[in-house]
């Protein structure tokens, strides 16, 4: 515990054939405190809840509970192209998409069953997420609960955690998520091929299913979206082509593209380290060149409200604002 948050660490939400989920909380010492949930990345397939910019900061600066969350990594059989980044001594339980999604919404559903017990306000929750974690945030703000993910996943979702509870969010931000499965080459090996079981032309209804964008529509929450232009791990059209449904959808969102950035905002892509340095890179050059467009709507009689009153540059301040506007 430090003199601002009370921290709990390894709390139990789920337990899979593979092992136990398990997710930490950041709260601040205030009154039913609003919600964020933190989605790691790391290819689906790698790191820990642990990978996240410094919650007990962020939990005090922003005035909001924090909770990051494991959930089940990607499987790689022997000779998968994506073995470099499997680490067999990572002990987060695995399995095979829709598992992650699955995960995310269980945490989600825990954690509003549980909100009077470690006092914070669950009405009103924000997910955010990194990379793979973008993807799996974006997903569980467009798709209300496991169950509507679609026909090509029907037989692999179940709710077994807090199945009363919602599973929807009220707001997203992403970082770099990927949103659009369909941008993935035909026939060719990689991350995304071993998550759907097979490449695209084999799968087309499990890549547009699984992909955010398909999902968007009038009743989708708010989204702030930030994408370096030079991303060579998740392309910035991802982001373009969410904005892009957003705004025909007449969704409020905010689209910040940093210039000369690339993947967790490094120049160079063999300078990546982790999220847990993510947000100090942004907050380190607030000034780096960055196109923002809004998408900005009024219901019917009503007056535009934008997301962010200022347009911050991308960093803390803009997320603060965000989360201000959206789930306070």
């Amino acid at each position: 515990m430090t003199d601002d948050v009370t921290v709990h660490e390894g709390i139990t939400y789920a337990e899979r054939e593979t092992g136990e989920l398990k997710l930490d909380l950041y709260l601040p010492h205030s009154d039913d405190p609003p919600l964020v949930v933190y989605v790691h990345g790391g290819g689906w397939i790698a790191e820990t809840r642990s990978n996240i910019p410094d919650p007990e900061q962020y939990a005090a600066d922003w005035d909001c509970a924090i909770a990051s969350v494991s959930y089940r990594l990607q499987e790689a059989p022997d000779g998968a192209a994506v073995e470099a980044m499997y680490d067999p001594g990572n002990p987060t339980p695995r399995g095979h998409f829709p598992d992650h999604f699955v995960d995310v919404k269980a945490a989600i559903r825990w954690l509003r069953a549980h909100a009077d017990e470690y006092d914070y306000d669950a009405s009103q929750i924000a997910a955010w997420g990194a990379s793979a974690g973008g993807h799996l945030a974006l997903l569980a703000a467009v798709v209300d609960d496991v169950t509507d993910l679609g026909d090509a996943f029907a037989d692999e979702v179940e709710q077994t955690v807090a199945p009363d509870e919602s599973g929807a969010v009220q707001a997203v931000v992403s970082w770099y998520g990927a949103a659009d499965f369909t941008l993935v080459e035909d026939d060719v090996e990689g991350l995304i091929p071993l998550l759907m079981g097979g490449s695209r032309s084999e799968h087309p209804e499990r890549y547009a299913q699984a992909s955010p964008v398909t999902h968007v529509t009038s009743e989708s929450p708010p989204v702030l979206l930030m994408h370096g232009r030079e991303d060579e791990v998740v392309d910035v059209a991802h982001s373009h082509r969410f904005f892009d449904a957003l705004e025909a959808a007449g969704v409020d969102g905010v689209f910040y593209e940093l210039h000369d950035l690339n993947h967790v905002w490094v120049e160079d892509v063999e300078d990546i380290e982790s999220e847990r340095v993510a947000m100090d890179l942004l907050a380190a050059d607030p000034t780096h060149a960055q196109s923002v467009s809004e998408a900005t709507h009024a219901e019917e009689g009503g007056s535009l409200a934008p997301l962010l009153a200022d347009l911050p540059p991308a960093g803390p301040e803009a997320i603060q604002q965000f989360l201000d506007r959206t789930i306070r």
